[in-house]
């Protein structure tokens, strides 16, 4: 059912320094696994001229227009573009969360094209830690119906077994200056 797994951290100062990354809020894709024929294309679009994916932890308040009940307490952003609403439900489990790509045709001011409407009915689930400097992404292709389901057997542990496996298949997704893993 899992059928990508992506790895963000914030990178440590030295390598931040070493590699010319200013932002501290950054968080670079470190390791992932795709379990898709063909490869998963749902983020291909945000990954870098240098092949770096990296996402910024944003609070929504300025671009997210929603209902203020269903507002989340974090975005991920790439490129200008809302990749996902992190959606905490539970708040004795706040290192789980739940999403989806923004399902609109266009996006912006100029109303360009969203990389991530052909992937709008994906579902993603987010392991984090507490101040989000580490963000493990779980791709469910097509699951946004049932997200919330899915989010519920994250949280039972319904997902363990995949998960070990996803991280143990991971590779390294670009090979940072100073960066030990």
């Amino acid at each position: 059912m899992l059928k990508a797994y992506y790895k963000f951290i914030v990178l440590p100062d030295e390598v931040r320094s070493l590699n010319k990354i200013k932002s501290e809020s950054r968080l670079d894709c470190i390791c992932f696994t795709d379990k898709v024929t063909g490869n998963y294309k749902g983020l291909t679009f945000f990954v870098n001229s240098k092949g770096q994916f990296y996402l910024y932890k944003t609070i929504p308040e300025s671009f997210i227009i929603a209902d203020k009940k269903r507002l989340s307490e974090w975005t991920i952003t790439s490129k200008n573009i809302n990749i996902s609403s992190i959606y905490i439900d539970d708040l004795n489990n706040l290192q789980y969360g739940y999403g989806y790509p923004n399902p609109n045709k266009f996006y912006g001011k100029n109303r360009m094209l969203n990389p991530l409407f052909q992937f709008r009915n994906d579902a993603y689930l987010f392991i984090m830690n507490q101040d989000l400097t580490e963000i493990e992404i779980l791709v469910i292709p097509d699951g946004r119906n049932l997200v919330r389901s899915y989010y519920l057997k994250l949280l039972d542990g319904g997902f363990n077994n995949e998960i070990r496996e996803l991280r143990n298949q991971a590779k390294l997704f670009y090979n940072y200056d100073g960066l030990v893993l």
